[in-house]
């Protein structure tokens, strides 16, 4: 679709940064992972952290800001150890989410409104957007069957507003267990609560605890 980020393959290592064939490799299989997880509304391999555990921008080190900025740009004197390495994994689902993101026209076209609509929405944080390479990425949590999800607005401003975009993706997917009712079977995601008509405030509570943390 046009506005999408660049794609590649996980074949073309050649073409992944990183400075070893393992870091390549690594960085390649958790984008994979990654872009499955986004597609399907689901938490990425590392969200698995505690409400008390969550990064803010502010919390991210020189070099982590530096290589997320530039989607995976390894610093030539930062070696790493491939398999595991928490940079490695952040810079591959960074990467995934802005793939898997839509551009502001195409929310636009999602739900049916004009794109200067859109960019208004997400100056006012009535939407969640990522700004990439001068332009806006929309992560696809925030929307279901056309629709933007229920309560949005008030929840991304009782959001902290310098929470990583990873961790703001992860907060809305991962179960969380003050979001179950006697007839639930197991705890809802924030997404899930407010798709299923539940009341939003539950939800903006939780947002507020989390800018108090």
């Amino acid at each position: 679709m046009a506005g999408r980020a660049s794609t590649f393959s996980p074949e073309d290592l050649d073409y992944l940064p990183g400075n070893t064939a393992a870091e390549k490799r690594s960085l390649a299989k958790w984008y994979a992972a990654a872009r499955a997880a986004l597609a399907r509304n689901r938490p990425l391999t590392t969200a698995a952290t505690p409400t008390s555990g969550r990064r803010r921008a502010s919390d991210l080190s020189a070099a982590e800001a530096a290589a997320l900025r530039s989607v995976g740009a390894f610093k030539d004197d930062a070696h790493i150890q491939a398999d595991n390495d928490p940079l490695i994994r952040s810079q591959a689902q960074y990467m995934a989410l802005l793939e898997e993101s839509l551009s502001a026209a195409e929310a636009a076209k999602l739900l049916h409104v004009d794109v200067s609509r859109v960019r208004q929405r997400l100056r006012e944080r009535s939407l969640f957007g990522i700004e990439h390479e001068g332009s806006w990425r929309l992560p696809r949590f925030q929307f279901e069957r056309r629709l933007v999800i229920p309560g949005l607005a008030q929840i991304l401003k009782a959001l902290p507003p310098d929470l990583f975009p990873l961790d703001v993706v992860d907060w809305f997917v991962l179960p969380d267990s003050d979001l179950q009712l006697d007839s639930d079977t197991a705890p809802l995601s924030p997404r899930e609560w407010l798709v299923s008509g539940r009341p939003v405030e539950a939800v903006v509570m939780l947002a507020r605890d989390l800018t108090r943390a």
